[in-house]
């Protein structure tokens, strides 16, 4: 009978997760990994075959964090508050920030294809856009659209240190983005 693995995936993970939290996609390696572990690369390597399946296993994990932190719950409006939290995920987590939508992985997809392709991972946002404005889903993905790019504008320039996190402004700017494309 084989030994029981000591190390499991989720602990590689976990650690991969710090890794990029602390130090950035850059520094995520095998071995890297197995420091933060305190093991040889062997176990990383055993779960692992090569870095991009444990990538791409690792953005899926990031990417779930990532939505439930847009879903929590707030006294503003839901589609104001997931902008607000959008924007606010940029700046307490910028490297994982980075790491989702800073990392060509959708290099392949135009915006258009990338919100109609994620329709499914979308539903909850269209539910709640459906809900506050009342529209049909051509007008959803479009107040989307407009909604996300300002979102995602404002998250880029405060994941990159470009601008200091004001929260009253952007919600501010987010309420005229919703209004804009409600008309």
């Amino acid at each position: 009978m084989p030994p029981i693995p000591k190390i499991s995936k989720e602990m590689i993970l976990e650690s991969s997760i710090e890794i990029i939290r602390k130090d950035g996609i850059e520094n995520l390696n095998v071995r890297n990994i197995a420091n933060k572990l305190s093991c040889s690369t062997q176990p990383i390597m055993y779960h692992y075959k090569n870095m991009d399946i444990l990538k791409d296993e690792l953005y899926k994990k990031v990417d779930q964090y990532h939505s439930e932190y847009l879903m929590k719950k707030s006294d503003v409006n839901p589609l104001l508050s997931i902008g607000l939290q959008y924007i606010k995920f940029a700046k307490e987590e910028k490297n994982l920030f980075k790491f989702l939508f800073q990392s060509d992985k959708f290099s392949s997809f135009n915006l258009e294809d990338l919100i109609n392709n994620n329709e499914k991972g979308l539903q909850d946002i269209f539910d709640i856009i459906k809900k506050e404005a009342n529209l049909n889903i051509k007008e959803i993905k479009e107040m989307f659209t407009i909604l996300f790019i300002t979102a995602h504008g404002i998250a880029s320039l405060l994941a990159n240190n470009s601008i200091t996190y004001d929260e009253k402004y952007f919600k501010t700017v987010l309420q005229t983005s919703f209004n804009k494309s409600n008309n």
